[in-house]
């Protein structure tokens, strides 16, 4: 998100973290959850850190955390600002350094089973995306000195081949049109056109993915290829009682929702059988907020995009997606 590039971006920041840390990026949702060796030793470190010990109104221990490989605290906060980032980098370094290790002894870690319901099942040989959401431009911008005016998050969208191929039409000729498979349509729907720009929020349940059309029109074809088209319209609303303010009292009787179009332009190669481009834009109107998603004061509908593209081959592109552990792959 652009609010964490605030403190990451940050020179000084940038040159604590890489020079005197070995940084690690774990996704706290899975991580505080999982009922494995890895998981055991987030947990033993986060309870020692700033949200030690809660429950209630939240269990999270989202933040940023300097441990020993032991597992003994140094120093940790949740935050988006630079100084505070500096401040408790700076003290662990201190602490790094003046504090006496004790009786810590750090033993080869043995090979352990990974809870099964960590992310996993990377499609080697089918689609995997990066996708960006954002808002969009509005008639009257009230905030334009804020951060969270230019926000954006980013998560990865992965289909196996077989899913991906339900994509090519089984009559290939120029104007041809068909529906996207029900399991794309579904993922995409549920999983992926969120309102995700400043923070987390929730998947969206299956019926709360009220209206949900998609399409694929071959625009052209060749021995060597296949061009296509593809549209759609979406609207995805849930009506509950959720604490929009994080860690406030829920609120009833909210609501929240997107109503989009989707366009995107897909080109397949039959030799070597793969996608060589896959891009989509999904375009409309967002509305209302959850607990993690920071639009307490930015309820009102207004205009939010979620553009796809093929992902690379650096290690970051392999992050799972962030619904991977809730029914991503269907029933």
């Amino acid at each position: 998100m652009a609010s964490r590039a605030l403190a990451f971006s940050d020179p000084e920041v940038m040159d604590l973290a890489t020079r005197h840390f070995i940084p690690v990026a774990e996704n706290c949702s899975y991580l505080q959850r999982q009922q494995d060796a890895k998981g055991e030793f987030f947990r033993r470190v986060a309870e020692q850190g700033h949200y030690a010990g809660r429950t209630q109104p939240s269990a999270t221990r989202q933040g940023i955390y300097a441990c020993t490989a032991e597992g003994r605290l140094l120093a940790s906060i949740n935050t988006r600002q630079a100084e505070p980032m500096r401040g408790m980098l700076q003290e662990a370094l201190r602490r790094w350094r003046e504090e006496p290790a004790g009786d810590e002894r750090l033993e080869p870690w043995a090979p352990y089973e990974p809870d099964p319901r960590a992310p996993r099942g990377y499609p080697e040989d089918g689609v995997v995306l990066k996708l960006y959401t954002r808002d969009l431009p509005r008639a009257v911008d009230t905030r334009p000195d804020d951060w969270r005016r230019d926000a954006v998050n980013y998560d990865h969208a992965w289909f196996t081949r077989e899913e991906a191929e339900g994509l090519l039409p089984p009559d290939a000729s120029v104007g041809s049109r068909f529906p996207v498979p029900a399991a794309i349509v579904r993922r995409l729907a549920r999983f992926h056109l969120l309102d995700n720009v400043r923070g987390e929020t929730p998947m969206w349940r299956e019926e709360e993915a009220r209206s949900a059309e998609m399409t694929v029109e071959v625009a052209a074809a060749s021995p060597e290829s296949v061009e296509l088209r593809l549209e759609g319209v979406l609207q995805n609303l849930a009506r509950g009682t959720w604490a929009v303010r994080p860690f406030a009292e829920p609120l009833p009787d909210t609501e929240r929702g997107f109503d989009c179009r989707l366009r995107g332009f897909l080109s397949y190669d039959r030799s070597p059988a793969r996608f060589v481009r896959f891009d989509l834009l999904a375009v409309g109107m967002r509305w209302g907020g959850s607990e993690h998603n920071m639009r307490w004061d930015d309820l009102d509908p207004a205009p939010m995009g979620v553009a796809f593209e093929l992902a690379g081959s650096q290690p970051g592109d392999r992050t799972p997606p962030q619904g991977i552990s809730a029914g991503y792959w269907g029933p």
